[in-house]
């Protein structure tokens, strides 16, 4: 019913809560959220990195210029099509300003965690 999916080990359609993707690094990250009974033990989230196609374009024709371009992939392209279908299009391409406040105190919270692993490993020097 859905092969991207299927193809990328996603089984469990009628659990999927929402969707996200972002750029991040020069990779396509598509995460997939579950609805889960509180103790389940199945992951809450699956994430998928997909990389994108580079390829060099002629961006204006008279001065033999070139520019290149990154294509995002097919993959990820029909997975967010499936998952469009299977949330009942709840998925907003457009970013409120919430979004961007969780998203950036995510990234906080990752990088206060890796500064102190790093630290950890400088005073054990």
């Amino acid at each position: 019913m859905y092969p991207t999916l299927d193809s990328m080990g996603v089984t469990s359609y009628k659990d999927i809560e929402k969707f996200t993707l972002r750029f991040e690094n020069g990779f396509d990250v598509l995460k997939i959220y579950y609805r889960r009974e509180k103790g389940s033990l199945l992951p809450k989230s699956k994430k998928f990195k997909f990389g994108r196609a580079t390829k060099t374009v002629l961006t204006d024709g008279g001065q033999q210029t070139y520019r290149e371009v990154q294509d995002p992939s097919l993959v990820v392209l029909r997975a967010v099509d499936e998952l469009g279908e299977i949330v009942g299009k709840q998925h907003e391409d457009k970013l409120t300003r919430e979004d961007l406040i969780s998203e950036m105190e995510h990234l906080e919270k990752i990088m206060n965690n890796k500064l102190s692993e790093i630290k950890e490993k400088i005073a054990k020097l």
